[in-house]
């Protein structure tokens, strides 16, 4: 059973001119321990079905199963519920808070997930160790380079263990060096057997991964597998 299994997708929103269509019936499907990047121009609706992926919104139409739950059927606290324990969440502007340091930052899903302060703890200190912030983990955001609180929304998105990691845009605001060794924390996450989606509209990066899916206008137009 693949992961993902998104089927006939299309999502509508309203406008003031009436629904406007994003996505036109999309159909997918992308295996556990897969590396995908889907990407597209502006406008292409690569943002609306990673949010559908994500969890953070539902189709208009179609079904979309994620690891064997059929999420249209679900209410929104389940929703909730998968992406808390499910999926982690990379974003281009980090989305760290501003006024928690980036322990707290790392700490802050296992407490919603009703994991002990203790514990909580002691697997952010973990991870941060592992993305080479010992030194920084009591500082603000503001007090950290674009690499570095990068580096901490991945530690952040990986602490309740997801199967599936969601990156919009994730170095779309680091330099080429930074985003290169961003990216290489992705491609080692994916080698331990975590499922990557990455959104961008950068092609380059995008053929660094296992498999392409290409849209345009809020349809697939291509879906290639790199050799």
């Amino acid at each position: 059973m693949a992961l993902i299994d998104a089927r006939s997708i299309v999502k509508t929103f309203a406008s003031n001119g009436g629904d406007l269509p994003i996505l036109h019936g999309i159909t997918i499907a992308i295996e556990k321990g897969e590396f995908v990047a889907i990407v597209g121009q502006s406008g292409s609706g690569k943002t609306t079905l990673m949010n559908i992926l994500g969890c953070l919104d539902i189709a208009t139409s179609g079904t979309y199963v994620f690891d064997g739950i059929d999420t249209t059927t679900q209410s929104l606290s389940e929703l909730a519920r998968i992406r808390n324990k499910k999926i982690g969440f990379v974003f281009q502007q980090f989305n760290l808070l501003p006024d928690l340091t980036a322990l707290d930052n790392v700490m802050l899903p296992q407490l919603y997930a009703n994991i002990s302060t203790r514990e909580a703890r002691a697997r952010a200190v973990e991870l941060l160790g592992r993305m080479d912030l010992a030194s920084r983990m009591h500082h603000y955001p503001n007090q950290l380079s674009g690499g570095q609180q990068q580096r901490v929304s991945i530690a952040r998105a990986l602490v309740n263990k997801p199967m599936m990691i969601l990156a919009d845009e994730p170095t779309g605001n680091l330099d080429s060096q930074t985003g290169s060794a961003v990216f290489e924390l992705f491609q080692q996450l994916n080698a331990m057997g975590t499922t990557i989606i990455i959104v961008t509209h950068d092609r380059e990066l995008a053929q660094k991964t296992n498999r392409v899916i290409s849209l345009r206008d809020g349809v697939v137009i291509s879906d290639v597998v790199n050799r």
